[in-house]
């Protein structure tokens, strides 16, 4: 299922030249300004940081683009409309910054409570190696526990942000995305079983593709393609994903009114 994910994400880019190449360079500026900040003096960390910001929210916004063309049936990357972006991602990144707070707060607290440091599951899957080294110094059994705790908050946080992200991407109103009772409802609707496994499938899709990112290393330049063209799958992947699942959701409410009339 995870290739059959990634052949449809790479046709749906493959049909709009122009909106795969504007990724490519959106991601390769975040990543170019990122890593020039961090070697530079703190004048130049805050023009580069400031531009990378900018830029995520650009890529936020184009994602949210992305999820809307999706529920509407789409078949290749949209147009790219600069006010569209900016107001989406705007939106978007005070949501996702809201998710991780709560996300954050969870980790944190158990992190306290098993002695360990703050675990981050995207750094953790791409860096497995790091993550096993935990054992040597800790008990065995707390750290399996903690981790597989920390992984069950990450997805419990994710698997609602999805949702709240392809209401905001369809009716663009961030309290309207907010609501848990309509997130509740909405789920309700898709069927928590057949979200839960398409949600799943999208972020085992996710997994493999930034287990391959960072674990694959290659030479100079091919090395920085492979990863923007990775980095570009896993963008593609995600809002395309929640597009697909919201479009479900649309689908299944509409029969259900025509079925009450």
């Amino acid at each position: 299922m995870p290739l059959k994910r990634l052949k449809y994400s790479v046709d749906y880019c493959r049909a709009n030249p122009i909106g795969f190449l504007i990724i490519l360079f959106l991601i390769w500026s975040i990543n170019f300004m990122n890593s020039y900040a961090d070697t530079h003096t703190i004048k130049y960390k805050v023009i580069f940081y400031t531009l990378a910001l900018l830029a995520t929210i650009l890529m936020y916004g184009y994602g949210l683009a992305i999820t809307k063309d999706t529920i509407r049936n789409g078949e290749k990357l949209p147009i790219i409309k600069l006010k569209q972006c900016a107001v989406f991602g705007i939106k978007a990144s005070l949501m996702i910054t809201l998710y991780s707070l709560i996300e954050g707060f969870l980790l944190y607290d158990l992190s306290t409570r098993f002695y360990l440091p703050e675990f981050h599951l995207k750094f953790a899957a791409s860096h497995l190696i790091e993550t096993l080294k935990l054992y040597y110094w800790h008990n065995p059994v707390s750290t399996i526990e903690f981790i597989v705790v920390s992984i069950m908050v990450t997805y419990i946080v994710a698997f609602f942000m999805e949702i709240s992200l392809a209401r905001l991407a369809d009716g663009g109103r961030l309290l309207g995305a907010f609501n848990i009772l309509s997130i509740k409802r909405c789920i309700d609707t898709i069927g928590w079983k057949h979200y839960t496994a398409d949600y799943t499938k999208i972020m085992l899709s996710i997994a493999i593709l930034a287990y391959l990112q960072y674990g694959i290393d290659m030479f100079g330049f091919f090395n920085w393609i492979f990863d923007l063209i990775i980095g570009l799958l896993i963008f593609t992947i995600e809002f395309v994903g929640i597009g697909t699942i919201y479009q479900d959701y649309k689908i299944k409410k509409v029969k259900r009114v025509i079925e009450i009339d």
